[in-house]
């Protein structure tokens, strides 16, 4: 190692002496005045700058992908750099490719550093990397304009540069300093070769740069040569699961099993007998009994003038897994990719060379048909020349997106969307694309609903037209399921399937139901509430879905009073609330909910709430998230308001809670503070009459009695499924897909049509409009309304005399059985 500086009595440092900079460097009195982690870095960087008499010395950091350039620190401090941005995230860039220090003659190859380097009479530079990762750098940069440097600064920048960059760590927070094997053992023998040299003055100051020991990101150990544990540092201590005290009362092979022992000394005896640093992958035993996988990088340092060993501690138990795994699918590669629910494919020069069984299961051709053809064919055209042009560059080895969305298209034509993962491989030695394809097609056709509902203006208009759109949905989904249903025997294999079809159709219905029920102010079912047992439920959907950086914990009192209400509307609201708590902990956090029986006087009913003193429930859901300031907490119940990105607001969520709690006669209460959570408190009227629930509805009895029906939908798949419905009762159909037509079918046949089914709302002219002018040619027409809307949200039908309503959707035995009804 150079010697440059030593330590005088006035605490000074004079040049060409005895005394080494890392002695210097850890002196008592280097850090004395310096409290943070910053104030050291900057102290460290200014003492460089002076020690190398540069004009100016400089941390900078680069991040290629978003091609930013940030001073870190600079010394003399506060002083702006004395070279340009563009110029140093050139030098930047080269020094991110060399790794390694360079000095002024290393860009001679850039052109506009070298220019601007002699405009600006630069006489000397050296940039020395300190952290590299994948796409950023930070780095030392030492300019000097009237002296060159020599072979000793350099190894001075060098030295330091180690130090630096762990000085660097520790004030961003301890970054991560690699993840790949090869720099983590790189970056291992650096720092073995230092300890190695400098070890005995290192280890005699007591390790004054103990902090960055004992907060580094990775387990550090150091144990004498006979295996005893001499000093342990957080991490290392997480990772075997001991305390301080406990860990230092063992010794290395108490930590392993005993057929280890001899293997782990072997490696120790290695190092000390070569004393070179050397790496190791070994179980190891924690304080619970339980194994994991290490990987251990030791070196040979001295410890108050006695040989010791340092080693590094990383538990690789999740790669281990993920190799056993990776190799458990190499040995299963075929079975694997057969099975697979994600479709598979190689393509080579354009042509399909191997496909599994799920990707011709979406492309709808058998693999005698897929194999050799060629793959641009299964790309619907608009997606084509896109496809073409990232598959030919991905083969040639040019860097394009591994993650897209194309259309594709089976083999009788048909559409579907598809979510493709591709990677380059090599096939007999000549490159090919691997592509993974999922059918993400529904997804899309959601987002496309969701897109919609978005521009909704209103709560009402939004709550009903979705019910409108779903009941037209749900009416072809219930009504086919119903037909298949009425044609197979029960014991049939898809009976169940299709069953549990319908009966999820009937749910959504049942749901589409209470949304129009809420448009319209009312509360759908009301019964006598436990809100303890709904609490449970959300807290119970919650555990199964956040992330488990969220704690939850409940406060639930006993014999809580029943609340008069719909249990569905209160469980969407509280299940609302707790969201977006959730929501409000991005960092993780904790969510507390707790249930009370409280008395209110006339003053906190009045002033509080706007309502009547008396006995309520009390529900508190509270957060430790980034909380509201005052103006959000003002908006916060306002339909569409949002504090988060447009394309991830709903608009609805709270706007849904203040309305329900309202409509239940109760309130609810926010307390927030910005950065420090929120706290809502919802209030619900005692009620202790408990309520029976109505006895379900009978089976519709089939009725076989015969007529023509005039069905008018301008849904198709409503017109086919409503006519596949009345022709199973043995019912004529004539259809129609607008209220024009109708009206021609009628002047024509009326003789024949017995019963008109219409739809109320279609484009042009609508149901009521229609049976108005049907009417005109026969008062005694016979009519049956339908509407994805409930009775209650046609209010022109008030003025009709109305002979029977079905809302959408509706089964195949309630839709014969109104049609008899009527006709009989």
């Amino acid at each position: 190692m150079s010697i440059f500086f030593k330590k005088g009595k006035d605490a000074s440092f004079e040049k060409d002496q005895s005394l080494s900079f890392i002695a210097w460097g850890v002196g008592q009195d280097f850090y004395a005045d310096a409290v943070h982690p910053e104030q050291r870095t900057q102290k460290l960087l200014s003492e460089i700058q002076r020690r190398t008499l540069a004009d100016q010395a400089l941390i900078a950091g680069s991040n290629f992908d978003t091609e930013t350039l940030e001073i870190l620190y600079c010394a003399p401090p506060k002083e702006p750099s004395l070279i340009q941005p563009d110029v140093i995230r050139l030098l930047l860039e080269k020094v991110f490719v060399e790794n390694k220090i360079l000095d002024l003659n290393e860009f001679a190859d850039i052109d506009p550093v070298v220019r601007y380097l002699k405009d600006s009479q630069v006489s000397s530079i050296l940039i020395c990397p300190l952290n590299i990762h994948e796409k950023t750098i930070e780095a030392l940069i030492v300019v000097n304009y009237y002296e060159g440097h020599d072979n000793r600064m350099q190894e001075f920048i060098q030295f330091v540069s180690a130090t630096l960059a762990v000085s660097l760590q520790n004030t961003g927070l301890y970054a991560i300093l690699h993840d790949k094997e090869e720099e983590i053992s790189d970056w291992s023998e650096q720092v073995g070769q230092r300890i190695e040299t400098d070890a005995k003055q290192f280890l005699e100051k007591e390790f004054q740069y103990y902090n960055l020991f004992e907060e580094a990101p990775y387990g550090i150990i150091v144990h004498s040569i006979e295996g005893r544990i001499l000093e342990a540092n957080q991490a290392a201590r997480q990772i075997l699961g001991y305390d301080k005290k406990g860990l230092l009362e063992k010794k290395w092979s108490d930590l392993v099993e005993e057929d280890l022992d001899v293997r782990l000394n072997t490696f120790f005896a290695d190092i000390l007998r070569t004393q070179k640093a050397g790496t190791l992958e070994i179980s190891f035993i924690k304080k619970d009994g339980t194994q994991f996988w290490a990987d251990l990088c030791s070196q040979r340092v001295r410890l108050h003038g006695k040989i010791a060993l340092e080693t590094f501690i990383r538990d690789i138990s999740q790669q281990k897994v993920r190799e056993a795994e990776l190799q458990d699918k190499q040995n299963k590669y075929e079975v694997f990719v057969e099975s697979s629910l994600v479709g598979a494919y190689v393509i080579q020069n354009g042509r399909i060379h191997f496909t599994n069984e799920k990707f011709e299961e979406l492309c709808g051709f058998p693999k005698k048909e897929l194999f050799d053809s060629e793959f641009i064919q299964l790309i619907a055209p608009e997606d084509r020349s896109m496809v073409l042009s990232r598959e030919m560059r991905r083969e040639k080895g040019d860097s394009v997106p591994d993650q897209y969305e194309i259309r594709f298209l089976k083999k009788d034509e048909e559409r579907w969307w598809g979510e493709v993962r591709c990677r380059r491989i090599e096939v007999d030695g000549n490159p090919a694309i691997l592509g993974n394809v999922i059918d993400v097609t529904q997804r899309k056709r959601l987002e496309v609903q969701l897109l919609e509902s978005q521009k909704m203006e209103s709560i009402g208009t939004l709550a009903g037209g979705i019910a409108h759109d779903f009941n037209n949905l749900l009416g072809g989904i219930l009504g086919y399921a119903s037909l298949l249903m009425s044609d197979m025997p029960k014991d049939h294999i898809y009976f169940e399937d299709i069953h549990t079809i319908a009966e999820t159709a009937k749910k959504a219905a049942d749901l589409t139901n209470r949304l129009l029920a809420f448009a319209r102010g009312g509360k759908y079912q009301v019964t006598a509430i436990d809100s303890n047992r709904i609490v449970d439920d959300v807290v119970a959907i919650l555990s199964r879905t956040v992330d488990r950086s969220i704690a939850i914990e409940t406060h639930l009192v006993k014999n809580l009073w029943h609340i008069k209400g719909d249990s569905q509307q209160i469980h969407q609201a509280f299940l609302n609330i707790c969201l977006n708590a959730i929501e409000a902990m991005p960092g993780g956090g904790k969510l507390m909910i707790s249930t009370a029986n409280v008395i209110l006087d006339e003053a906190f009913a009045q002033a509080q709430m706007g309502g009547s003193p008396g006995d309520y429930v009390r529900i508190t859901v509270s957060d430790t998230g980034i909380g509201m300031d005052e103006k959000t907490r003002r908006r916060i119940f306002e339909p569409f308001f949002t504090t988060k990105p447009a394309q991830a607001a709903k608009g609805l969520g709270l706007a849904m809670v203040y309305g329900i709690v309202k409509n239940h006669e109760g309130a609810v209460l926010v307390d927030s503070v910005l950065g420090s959570g929120s706290k809502f408190t919802l209030y619900f009227p005692k009620y202790t009459e408990e309520e029976s629930p109505e006895p379900e509805s009978g089976e519709p009895v089939l009725s076989a009695k015969k007529g023509t029906v005039l069905l008018v939908d301008d849904e198709a798949v409503i017109r086919r499924v409503a006519k596949r419905m009345l022709e199973r009762g043995n019912y004529e159909v004539i259809s129609a897909k607008d209220g024009q037509e109708a009206l021609a079918i009628y002047e024509e046949r009326q003789k024949d049509i017995h019963l008109v089914l219409i739809d109320l709302i279609m484009p042009g002219m609508n149901g009521t409009e229609t049976v108005e002018k049907l009417k005109k040619i026969n008062p005694d027409i016979k009519v049956i309304y339908t509407s994805g809307y409930g009775l209650g949200d046609h209010p022109e039908l008030q003025h009709h005399n109305v002979d029977m309503f079905i809302q959408k959707p509706f089964q195949t035995e309630i839709l014969i059985e109104k049609v008899a009804q009527l006709l009989s």
